[in-house]
């Protein structure tokens, strides 16, 4: 029979236990959601050799073989590693990242995957008072559930209005899914307060009287799903993609010196508020 310390041992490299004694799943991550297609190859054999033909998905954009007797798994681990392909996923620390399709989809402000790419190769696995996800959004549709994070990061593009410039033509009032710019007695009315900063309605107006102001990322922190959900309280600037890495790594060590053993981002902020959470990230980010 198999320890217990045995099972958190392999816990902590992402190989789980399944319910099924003596049976194992081995996460295997993806970089920013992809996988080479040699890759993909590579697990389809290694499922078929080691586990039962079949692969599952995770909601955190990785790959888990299943089925994998225990007596198998330093082998299984060995020729994963053969195939540049990297097994983990759990523990206090930062879990597999996640980002949407910004980087190809029509709607993306920001090239998701990219930047998704490079903080997995810098953060992922990095040690915290608790587990941390990062999602990566492009756009305010928010497929991923950004704001269920704790940090997430979304695509924003604030508008200005020039009346001086519209001809009330109405173009822009037909890119706008949240009616926030609309035609009221033949005059184009902008709701501030139900735009979502997508920046669609400046990307139609052919007379510029929509123009983006500015344009970056948003992020929010301390969101989280599970057992108790709660949004994340999003932070007061937007932010550049140039500037991210340096970003989340404030962000991170604000989380380090503030937050107990145990304690995720989002108990944090229920503990001492945003306003001081986001008060010592900036001091972080003058240095």
């Amino acid at each position: 029979m198999i320890s217990k310390d045995e099972i958190a041992r392999l816990k902590g490299e992402g190989i789980l236990a399944q319910k099924q004694e003596g049976y194992f799943a081995i996460r295997v991550l993806s970089r920013a959601g992809n996988f080479k297609a040699q890759q993909l190859n590579d697990l389809s054999r290694l499922s078929e050799k080691y586990g039962r033909g079949y692969l599952g998905l995770t909601t955190r954009l990785a790959v888990e073989i299943p089925w994998i007797k225990y007596e198998d798994i330093e082998d299984i681990k060995r020729e994963l590693k053969e195939a540049k392909l990297v097994h983990g996923g759990t523990g206090k620390k930062v879990r597999p990242l996640v980002a949407c399709k910004g980087t190809v989809c029509q709607h993306g402000i920001y090239d998701t995957q990219g930047l998704c790419g490079k903080l997995h190769d810098k953060y992922f696995a990095y040690d915290l008072p608790s587990k941390t996800k990062i999602t990566l959004v492009g756009c305010p549709n928010n497929c991923a559930k950004a704001n269920t994070n704790d940090i997430g990061i979304v695509g924003q593009a604030y508008v200005k209005f020039n009346k001086e410039k519209c001809k009330n033509c109405g173009i822009c009032t037909k890119q706008c899914r949240q009616k926030a710019v609309k035609l009221i007695d033949e005059k184009l009315v902008w709701d501030q307060e139900q735009c979502v900063n997508c920046g669609k309605c400046a990307v139609a107006c052919p007379f510029g009287a929509m123009e983006v102001e500015k344009q970056g990322m948003a992020i929010y922190l301390g969101g989280r799903m599970g057992r108790g959900y709660r949004f994340g309280d999003k932070l007061t600037d937007l932010y550049q993609e140039e500037e991210m890495e340096d970003v989340v790594q404030k962000i991170l060590d604000t989380y380090s010196e503030l937050g107990e053993p145990g304690e995720r981002i989002s108990k944090v902020l229920e503990r001492i508020g945003i306003e001081e959470f986001e008060s010592n990230l900036i001091e972080k980010l003058k240095k």
